[in-house]
């Protein structure tokens, strides 16, 4: 662990902590739209021209653990696959798409890096795969083992197994679709059981199967991935029915707990947010709309002159202890004026948005703005937990250039990851455009942090997880964290010199590095810590004495729930009035004494479960 704790170090020195209050953005901003054009996804069989090829940039994070590189630099045309597991043994594995070809990318397939415990192997010089391959998803399998699972853009998923992490020959299958339909792209795998031998995928088949250009599927085996009990299993209600398509890349697998298996999906065109969810290890499955598209039948003719909200479209999932799901997902702001492939979006209609299975679906009078921060229909700490920082106090969220570098999401703030531990202690991460931090044309995306204490009731400060002197011209995407009962966050991230993809020639061919952080969790979640609420936390009323209205003032230390009720001597309760939950720091409670009788009265003020009471006189 040697190297994880001298990172662990030098993260928590390095990253910081803000204030999560929100900081308005302007009206201007809000109004500035761009065009962009509807990309369709890439599996992986393009052939490119040879590009120019930079200089790599000397890195200074000496203390950061450099897992491995690719220069091809798409891992996920939306939402990415699970690609790194924590055991429980503290072993560690890690996969990406790798390749390290600036052309052609023959040697494209799964880069994968173990940790023993003690340290990361060196890096990996090929893929897994006997074959060119892309978009690994990871499991454990077995008592011991390991399974990936990769397509290869032609005509089958490409299964790789071995009974021991980390060491050992890969065992290599191929998983096609029914005959006809063989071609099958875009997979994710998790495995559930007392010893993960149950092996469930979820991929897309392709070319017009079930009259859908990409039909949703799903595969099951009990055996380890030696046999197949379930095979190209569509959903009903996935189907024609319901939706033109399922987006490739727009849905993710949860770790199974509590004896449930779950999946959602997500998308700004052409599907609602979906949570599937068994309690039977695929045999059956329920599905919850947690936001209804307008359009579910949405095709490049579609034309819709009112905005609309919807997902960026990244989303991630976690369940807890209990089985509830919990689901993340970006936010934007798009419109569809013309037939056609172009759109508008309006990059200041931004955040990270949270919800779980207590709380009802995202609805509005009009569905096109069932997503909108700007009118309040989402509840900041509440179903709203993520946007862009005022690191510099001016009073505004300023980038450098109203406009920013997308890639196959365009959410300022995007690519959430979430994650919930046994003390239902709740962790997301994800890729902020970042204030202060550019090459003079994009400000760069950093690695930013929410936790919260009690299962998604209340949420502590933000983190910038890529802070400092360190991380100045560098780009930090596509964050993973993995679900883990120890002390640590233990997170993977992209790292670029520039914003964007080279693959969408947003700049030539780079090398990428994948990195692994570890950071104390206790550093995040920072609210763990109970109310700090003492009499000197709660002013003395000013004016007091008074006759019509007075101000206390309440010093919070973290977020919570803050009423203040006010009391006669006969312990009558005769003036109350209620904050709700509100951020760590200075709140101004008003005590209204036009209908209160001369006297002396005792206020107090209530902070969660903690009080403080003192006294005052009205005139």
């Amino acid at each position: 662990m040697k190297k994880l704790l001298l990172l662990t170090l030098s993260v928590a020195i390095g990253f910081g902590l803000y204030a999560q209050k929100r900081t308005p953005i302007s009206k201007a901003l809000k109004e500035v739209s761009f065009q962009g054009i509807i990309e369709q996804p890439l599996d992986g069989s393009e052939v490119f021209e040879e590009a120019v090829v930079v200089p790599i940039k000397a890195s200074s994070l000496l203390e950061e653990e450099e897992i491995g590189e690719t220069w091809y630099d798409l891992q996920g045309n939306k939402s990415v696959a699970n690609r790194t597991y924590y055991f429980d043994d503290g072993a560690m594995a890690a996969t990406w798409t790798r390749s390290i070809q600036s052309a052609g990318f023959s040697d494209r397939g799964t880069g994968y890096n173990y940790f023993d415990g003690n340290s990361w192997g060196p890096w990996p010089d090929e893929r897994i795969e006997t074959q060119k391959c892309g978009w690994p998803s990871y499991a454990p399998l077995g008592e011991n083992g390991e399974i990936v699972v990769s397509h290869n853009a032609v005509d089958a998923l490409i299964i790789n197994r071995r009974d021991d992490k980390g060491t050992g020959v890969w065992e290599e299958t191929i998983l096609q679709g029914p005959v006809g339909y063989e071609k099958v792209t875009w997979p994710r795998v998790v495995t559930s059981g007392p010893y993960r031998n149950v092996v469930h995928i979820i991929a897309e088949i392709r070319n017009g199967y079930n009259g859908q250009d990409y039909a949703f599927a799903y595969w099951r085996s009990q055996d380890g991935g030696d046999t197949w009990d379930i095979e190209y299993q569509l959903f009903d209600e996935l189907g024609t029915d319901y939706y033109t398509y399922i987006m490739p890349d727009s849905y993710v697998f949860a770790e199974p707990n509590a004896g449930v298996i779950a999946f959602a999906i997500a998308g700004k065109w052409h599907h609602d947010v979906i949570l599937m969810k068994s309690t039977d290890d695929g045999d059956t499955w329920d599905k919850t709309v947690v936001w209804e598209h307008p359009y579910p039948f949405y095709d490049d003719n579609t034309i819709f002159t009112d905005t609309l909200w919807a997902p960026d479209p990244t989303v991630d999932i976690a369940i807890d202890e209990s089985g509830k799901a919990h689901i993340v997902f970006g936010l934007c702001r798009i419109f569809h004026g013309e037939a056609g492939t172009t759109y508008n979006y309006w990059p200041y209609g931004e955040g990270i948005v949270y919800w779980n299975e207590d709380m009802d679906p995202f609805e509005h009078a009009n569905p096109h703005w069932a997503l909108n921060v700007w009118e309040g229909v989402l509840v900041e700490d509440v179903n709203y937990i993520g946007w862009g920082q005022d690191l510099d106090n001016s009073g505004s969220y300023e980038l450098l250039a109203p406009e920013i570098m997308t890639y196959r999401t365009i959410g300022l703030q995007t690519m959430p990851s979430i994650s919930i531990n046994e003390n239902n202690q709740i962790f997301v991460t994800w890729a902020g455009t970042t204030e202060g931090y550019d090459n003079t044309v994009y400000n760069y995306k950093h690695i930013w942090a929410r936790a919260s204490p009690d299962n998604g009731v209340t949420w502590g400060e933000f983190h910038d997880l890529n802070s400092g002197i360190i991380h100045i011209y560098d780009e930090c995407i596509l964050p993973l964290l993995t679900a883990n009962s120890d002390d640590y966050i233990y997170l993977m991230y992209n790292l670029d010199a520039d914003p964007g993809l080279a693959l969408d020639d947003d700049h030539a061919y780079q090398q990428n590095r994948e990195y692994f952080s570890t950071i104390l969790k206790t550093d995040i979640v920072g609210v763990n810590d109970p109310v700090e609420f003492t009499p000197d936390n709660v002013s003395q009323n000013y004016p007091n004495p008074f006759n019509s209205t007075s101000m206390v003032m309440v010093e919070l230390n973290r977020s919570t729930d803050l009423r203040m009720e006010v009391f006669n001597l006969m312990g009558q309760k005769v003036f109350e009035t209620t904050a709700g939950k509100v951020n760590a720091g200075t709140h101004q409670l008003t005590i209204n004494a036009s209908k209160l009788n001369a006297g002396v009265y005792f206020y107090t003020v209530f902070a969660g479960e903690q009080k403080v009471s003192r006294k005052m006189i009205v005139e």
